[in-house]
């Protein structure tokens, strides 16, 4: 039977396609207009449909053994606040109106892909499926409330249902915040940080793939939520130097003292206020720099058999090929 992916035409919904179709799937992409459906492999059958969109998630349903459920309005460093509605429109309502339309359709299995930020950031702590922090974003809220509407609405029609709690993704062709360190510190505009002890974590999309395919596979997943990562955290300043190195970058005997970077953030948040907008870099983004986000896979290593393939470090030479190729 056939399996439906939604934001199939984003970087992971991209990888997943084309693991399913190498294992032999028969494969449904969802995408959000029909004119915009890019390059697909033979044999990828495209419907077209936005999640808001009941109906329309019925049809692309519509005789799908298993769902993988990807679509959503993605977290941003500098949307505008208040985008609550937005978000839960998309990210929850329409994770419902994807559900409704799998349990119409007959699917059997639906894996739902969601984010770390539905947990929220626990400071220093490696963190696994157990902390219950309350999300600190409205994106975050929006992904939460969809993990509980998914496993309700799982319980109810006896459908299959695990879920995906995903930190950074990385790869090459994602263009996100790994891709633009790498190119600020390419063109020497990223600033040497101190090593401040904080742990970030990370996964590569071959993984996530992995792991996806091991929650829709396994009996064990459902009614589970998962973290994945590649079981390391990395400090930002051991990113940096690992980044320098594969560039063929020296890296600088001194940094940038953490005070000047809070006073730059405090002015970035003043100047958010006056614009009504975010600015690039704000106490948020600095954040980002110096904090942990530090989690554990633990659980589906134990329950699942889940293993990282991939660590940051193994990934760098293929990364840094890819964005060269860019540059060039």
């Amino acid at each position: 039977m056939t399996t439906l992916v939604t934001g199939a035409g984003g970087f992971i919904g991209r990888h997943l396609v084309a693991r399913l179709l190498h294992d032999g799937h028969a494969v449904r992409a969802l995408v959000r207009e029909a004119g915009h459906s890019g390059d697909w492999p033979a044999g990828v059958e495209i419907a077209a449909g936005d999640v808001r969109d009941p109906q329309a998630m019925k049809t692309a349903a519509a005789g799908c053994e298993a769902v993988f459920h990807l679509a959503g309005k993605a977290h941003a460093l500098t949307e505008v606040r208040g985008d609550e509605d937005v978000y839960r429109a998309v990210n929850t309502e329409g994770t419902r109106h994807v559900l409704e339309g799998a349990v119409a359709g007959g699917a059997r299995r639906f894996v739902l892909f969601s984010s770390v930020k539905a947990m929220g950031e626990g400071g220093e702590r490696c963190l696994d499926e157990t902390f219950d922090g309350p999300p600190e974003t409205p994106y975050g809220r929006s992904k939460l409330e969809a993990e509980r509407l998914a496993f309700d609405i799982g319980r109810r029609a006896g459908l299959h249902v695990s879920c995906l709690r995903l930190p950074l993704v990385y790869g090459p062709g994602n263009k996100g915040n790994l891709y633009k360190m790498m190119a600020a510190i390419d063109h020497g505009t990223f600033p040497p940080l101190p090593e401040l002890g904080n742990r970030r974590s990370m996964v590569h999309v071959v993984d996530v793939v992995r792991a996806a395919l091991l929650a829709a596979d396994q009996p064990a997943a459902n009614g589970r939520c998962y973290i994945v990562t590649d079981g390391r955290g990395y400090s930002t300043r051991e990113l940096y130097e690992l980044i320098c190195r594969a560039l063929g970058k020296p890296i600088p005997v001194w940094h940038v003292p953490l005070w000047t970077l809070m006073v730059l953030g405090r002015a970035g948040d003043a100047i958010g206020r006056v614009r009504g907008k975010r600015f690039v870099f704000d106490s948020d983004a600095l954040e980002k720099l110096a904090g942990s986000a530090w989690y554990s896979s633990e659980n589906i290593s134990r329950e699942l058999g889940y293993r990282p393939g991939v660590t940051f470090p193994e990934a760098l030479p293929e990364l840094i090929a890819w964005y060269r190729k860019g540059q060039a």
